[in-house]
């Protein structure tokens, strides 16, 4: 998530596969539809897209995927294995799991880059080159956060940031309904106002907070 997070930021655009899994897995982090709808066409307009060719050709799949268009069907996130075992990315795109699906090298390079010791890298590609996936990228989590042996069995991208979320947080859960701790929700922030515009006002500023303290949780 971290992968595609940064190649939307810089290229403000993503092919068809990470849309879907770093849409369903934002959904899953507490992202509604109307923010949903406004975090990517604000990002792809960014890359010169014409706002009414998003409207156009990529609305009706933000809202299928949040189960109000077609079968009506609520997609939820994928796991772990649905992203290693299915769809495997292909040049230009940046989905996938880069424990499965990167270089070897580029892999190494890019855990230099997250200040990965240089023992851990070795552990990690040791996993991935016996396809311990998930385990190498548990062994990731618990590098990162510092945690000798992180209490649980790492299945889903979701999980991990629920879990991160708990350890960065001192220890407490987090609401469904929050993307990041302590950055004001759509629900709470946009009440009752006594005009539309001002509730767009409000609505704006709160996904950019939010959508901002994302950002840094993806920088650290």
């Amino acid at each position: 998530m971290r992968q595609l997070h940064k190649a939307l930021r810089e290229n403000h655009h993503l092919r068809h596969g990470g849309r879907m899994q770093y849409g369903l897995f934002l959904k899953g982090i507490g992202l509604t539809l109307e923010q949903a709808l406004q975090f990517w066409k604000q990002e792809f307009i960014k890359g010169k897209m014409d706002p009414d060719k998003f409207d156009k050709g990529y609305s009706y799949n933000i809202r299928h995927s949040f189960g109000k268009e077609g079968k009506r069907t609520d997609y939820t996130p994928f796991s772990c294995m649905k992203i290693i075992l299915t769809n495997p990315p292909s040049q230009g795109d940046y989905h996938g799991c880069p424990f499965r699906h990167s270089d070897p090298e580029l892999l190494k390079q890019k855990l230099q880059s997250y200040k990965i010791s240089p023992g851990g890298i070795n552990q990690i590609l040791e996993l991935v080159k016996g396809s311990h996936y998930q385990v190498a990228c548990q062994k990731y989590f618990e590098m990162t956060h510092n945690v000798d042996d992180c209490g649980f069995s790492l299945s889903h991208p979701n999980q991990f940031f629920i879990e991160s979320q708990r350890i960065l947080n001192g220890g407490k859960d987090i609401k469904k309904e929050s993307i990041l701790p302590e950055t004001p929700q759509l629900k709470s922030s946009v009440q009752k106002t006594k005009g539309a515009s001002s509730a767009l006002a409000s609505q704006n500023s709160s996904l950019e907070m939010d959508i901002e303290g994302l950002e840094n949780y993806f920088s650290e």
